[in-house]
């Protein structure tokens, strides 16, 4: 069994402090129509599939991201209608009705012209941010079946409920399925052989190595306070050893160099393997979340 595990480096802020809040009287919610088509952007280091909801002079922004291949996809909503919502605060996710609420504590930031946002680095549409072990036989894929029982991407927090009325996402599901299979392409990679793989790569010192990722928060960056969502991708060659690493930002940084890629040359693997047990190059990706721990 394996999975793809995200790797949470947390340290204390110099100043910090919990302030213990009364849950306020739940709001009406607030429902948001989509204004736009839905656009898919092909970058070179992300597929993101996004959409404007609400109208002209409240206008509000939701978009689902992915940098590699993956059964999550993180999440980011953003708009006036978010400017009460509270970083890690704890925050219900649902995503059709009659679904029990999905616990969770996303990140919150700013969009450029659009305000406030509220930030998930994965989510799932029956798990939400919780991981969950499957055994990665091929390419790892947004559940397209799931994403055509989506009603709508609802957060609520403290009270205050806000609702992009997406409609069913298996057809845009799909569209971010096939992007990052394009994306492996341009990585120098073999799609057909990821498809019928009896294995993906496996992290044999994944302990010891993301260990040593995770007590190192840049000096720079903590000083700072400052916070970010990053994805990181190796390719793994047949011999199960790292041939090179990247580092793509989720959210903006200023000074958050991260020294994952330098700890990663000490990474080794149980290579892919194709459908007659052969290995191949393959990749492994995570997240990496730089995040100042709550007291």
């Amino acid at each position: 069994m394996s999975s793809f595990r995200t790797i949470r480096i947390a340290a204390l802020a110099s100043v910090c402090a919990a302030i213990s809040m009364p849950a306020l009287a739940a709001d009406e919610p607030i429902s948001l129509e989509r204004s736009s088509q839905w656009n898919v952007d092909y970058a070179p280091d992300k597929c993101r599939l996004a959409a404007m909801f609400g109208p002209e002079e409240d206008r509000h922004y939701l978009f689902f991201e992915q940098h590699y291949p993956n059964a999550y996809a993180g999440l980011t909503v953003a708009g006036p209608a978010l400017k009460r919502f509270r970083s890690r605060g704890r925050t219900s996710l649902k995503f059709y009705e009659g679904q029990e609420d999905l616990r969770t504590e996303p990140f919150t930031g700013e969009l450029d012209s659009i305000g406030n946002a509220v930030i998930y680095s994965n989510v799932h549409v029956e798990n939400g941010t919780a991981p969950f072990e499957q055994e990665i036989t091929g390419l790892a894929r947004l559940d397209a079946d799931l994403g055509d029982k989506v009603e709508f991407v609802s957060v609520r927090q403290r009270g205050r409920e806000v609702r992009f009325e997406t409609g069913p996402l298996g057809d845009a599901f799909k569209v971010l399925n096939s992007c990052t299979q394009d994306m492996i392409r341009e990585w120098g990679l073999d799609v057909e052989q990821h498809l019928a793989a009896s294995s993906m790569p496996e992290w044999l010192n994944e302990e010891r190595v993301a260990g040593r990722i995770a007590n190192k928060y840049p000096t720079s960056a903590l000083m700072r306070g400052e916070q970010a969502i990053l994805r990181m991708r190796v390719i793994v060659g047949e011999d199960g050893r790292v041939e090179r690493c990247q580092i793509d930002a989720a959210t903006t940084t200023e000074k958050l160099d991260s020294p994952a890629c330098d700890e990663m040359q000490e990474a080794q693997f149980r290579p892919a393997m194709d459908a007659s047990g052969q290995p191949f190059r393959s990749y492994y990706a995570t997240s990496i979340i730089y995040q100042m721990a709550q007291r």
